[in-house]
């Protein structure tokens, strides 16, 4: 019973903590569609990103301070906790993910995209092979279909906090707060 329990806590809390963290990124995903019209957003989105391991960093350490004996967490608990907290994030966050692009978007993004394009052809020409790719990028995108783009997106979020877990995991299990070390 104790290692079910344990279980059942740690997915629980992780659930609470990939709640929190779900909505910072579709706060952030709010971002995207502004990204290429108000150049200071595209700043804000990467300043939010770079926050995203600090962000799981914080709720981790506040998941080993409340809920685990003596401020103490190994590593693997600590890893499946970061893993399951990013992947509910990403189940929160691609609601949001697939409303925008089947209810609001439109192609929009892709045909702004797009333009910026077709302007960095007209103005810089030696960056023809480069737009040529970019253009083989967006053509792909734009043929993707909301719920394509949405589990894309599944996907990129769980993959980056597979690898951001690890480093997490790894920096909780080792700090033990400074009330317990004497």
């Amino acid at each position: 019973m104790g290692a079910n329990t344990s279980t059942n806590q740690v997915v629980n809390c992780a659930m609470v903590y990939g709640t929190a963290m779900g909505i910072f990124w579709i706060l952030k995903f709010m971002l995207v569609p502004f990204i290429f019209s108000v150049p200071f957003t595209s700043l804000c989105f990467l300043g939010l990103t770079v926050a995203v391991p600090f962000l799981g960093y914080f709720f981790a350490r506040q998941y080993r301070n409340r809920y685990c004996p003596d401020g103490c967490v190994g590593f693997m608990q600590a890893w499946m906790f970061c893993l399951l907290m990013y992947a509910f994030a990403a189940l929160l966050a691609s609601v949001a993910h697939y409303v925008f692009f089947q209810y609001v978007d439109g192609g929009a993004m892709v045909a702004t995209y797009r333009e910026l394009l077709d302007e960095l052809q007209r103005t810089a020409p030696e960056m023809e092979e480069m737009v040529k790719q970019y253009r083989q990028a967006a053509d792909l995108i734009a043929g993707m279909t909301p719920i394509d783009l949405t589990i894309q997106l599944i996907l990129n979020n769980v993959f980056y906090g597979m690898l951001l877990a690890l480093p997490t995991a790894f920096i909780v299990s080792l700090k033990r707060p400074a009330q317990y070390n004497q």
